[in-house]
């Protein structure tokens, strides 16, 4: 150790009036400031006061006022004291660094620190202590060790290859860090919460509450999902077949009101549904939810099926029935009775205002040539262009509007059920305006002459049909002209008017 201080007189001098009075001054202060500031580093000043600056004073005046020899057994014990207790301290500092470092991912939720990483300070100060004192103070040559060492480790890497391949493995997932403890993962047919990651092996707890033990080894060269990174959000699909007489759109609203039932469900981003597959006789359907906790994906897919049963009921969309009859079937025939009969076409025309005070011959010369057609929501029932086709609202909701090149469409009217379109073909406008169904609809459509004959036998209706036709007229010229001068045709005061 004595290699550390030159035999120089007057650096013997300086570090005895100088050094050694400013450490202990210095320790004394450092300490007593900490202690009032209840600092988790004064134990670690206080080892300094109370141990190395003494021993290293003592170290100091033996050596330059007493001219003890280098090799003598006194000045190599205290040389040893010294490095033993300052080793001491600084594994006393490493301990709370390492504490706020483990402390560090609670308080800012940031990924935690492995702590095999948070070892290795610790276990490389020892290997330099133990350097120090036998190679610095001890001056004990390390070389024919360190031959020895070098062919032992290599008779010991080929023993313990393999377990040696898990501790670099380990490595490699402690530097690239594809999980850390806590995160829910899955890895082959294993699919559980990481408890803990070592030198050798990853510990996970699956869902049976088992403990799975995973070398590294094997981790490294598998594929690994993780549920919780980069974010913990994570979306659940559930396949569900509903019979195919219930309308997509009513389906697709009874999944989501089930899926925002559901506990565990995020509200953000929200459920969504869409069909997957028609076939016969069901179709197929596909619910999309987000979850934070990816171990409750099997419950939230349980209490989401119970939440359909119920809700299909309420929202009248059938499910599928398990039971499996045997039957001949006859394709003709089967056809023939799924069209809507003429008593079913003249009802539903009955059932317009408009038209519910014709005689009975006038209804079933419409229900002879109108047709019965289903719109859904967001579907355009007219085109853009020509429309000569008589369209009576059975039910449901559409909007009226025009379209314009490069800018904002504008919404002219809503059309109720019950109400009648289809008659803007003298509009100078008829090439921009188009209805779009606002909810799911049924829609009459009569053909222009079928329309003509009951025109002919009820002349009332024509004159109903013509102030219609003038009232859309009016009403998309006045939207024309706001928009024109830049109010909004939206507005409340708009449709008031």
């Amino acid at each position: 150790m004595s290699e550390l201080f030159p035999d120089s007189s007057a650096a013997w001098a300086a570090l005895i009036i100088v050094v050694l009075p400013l450490m202990i001054i210095g320790s004394g202060e450092m300490e007593e400031r900490l202690r009032q500031r209840d600092s988790p580093y004064q134990p670690t000043i206080a080892t300094l006061r109370i141990w190395v600056v003494p021993l290293l004073t003592i170290w100091v005046l033996a050596r330059a006022l007493l001219d003890t020899a280098d090799d003598s057994l006194f000045i190599r014990l205290l040389g040893t004291a010294v490095v033993l207790a300052s080793a001491v301290a600084a594994l006393s500092a490493f301990r709370v660094v390492v504490a706020e470092l483990a402390d560090r991912p609670r308080r800012t939720g940031r990924r935690p620190i492995p702590r095999l990483l948070l070892a290795l300070p610790r276990l490389l100060l020892v290997l330099a202590t133990a350097w120090l004192l036998i190679a610095g103070v001890w001056g004990i040559d390390l070389s024919a060790l360190l031959t020895a060492l070098g062919v032992t480790s290599l008779v010991v890497s080929l023993a313990l290859q393999d377990t040696l391949s898990g501790i670099a493995s380990g490595f490699t997932l402690l530097a690239d860090q594809p999980f850390s403890t806590g995160d829910w993962i899955e890895s082959d047919d294993v699919e559980g919460r990481v408890i803990d990651v070592n030198w050798r092996a990853t510990r996970i707890q699956d869902r049976n509450g088992d403990l799975v033990v995973i070398p590294n080894g094997q981790l490294a060269k598998a594929t690994i999902v993780n549920f919780d990174q980069p974010s913990r959000l994570h979306r659940v699909k559930v396949s569900v077949q509903i019979d195919r007489s219930a309308p997509p759109t009513t389906a697709i609203a009874m999944l989501v009101d089930a899926a925002r039932s559901t506990p565990g469900i995020v509200e953000d981003p929200p459920p969504f549904a869409q069909v997957t597959q028609i076939a016969d006789p069901v179709v197929d359907y596909e619910t999309s939810m987000w979850i934070e906790d990816y171990s409750l994906a099997p419950q939230v897919e349980a209490d989401f099926g119970a939440l359909v049963w119920y809700l299909s009921y309420r929202h009248d969309v059938p499910l599928p029935n398990p039971a499996q009859d045997v039957y001949f079937f006859d394709g003709a025939k089967a056809a023939i009775e799924s069209r809507v009969t003429a008593a079913e076409v003249r009802q539903r025309i009955a059932d317009i205002p408009l038209v519910a005070a014709l005689d009975n011959d006038a209804l079933d010369k419409l229900a002879a040539v109108a047709s019965i057609n289903q719109y859904r929501s967001g579907e355009t029932i007219i085109e853009e262009g020509t429309q000569r086709d008589l369209l009576l609202m059975h039910s449901g909701r559409a909007r009226l509007i025009l379209r314009r090149a490069d800018l904002e469409d504008l919404n002219v009217v809503d059309i109720e059920a019950g109400e009648a379109f289809g008659v803007l073909s003298e509009s100078p406008v008829s090439d921009r305006a188009l209805v779009v169904a606002t909810t799911d609809c049924e829609v009459l459509r009569i053909p222009p002459e079928g329309a003509g004959r009951a025109i002919a036998i009820a002349p009332d209706l024509a004159n109903v049909l013509d102030q219609l036709a003038a009232t859309r007229r009016r009403r998309i010229e006045r939207v024309l002209r706001r928009s024109s001068r830049g109010a909004d045709p939206t507005s409340a005061e708009s449709r008031k008017s």
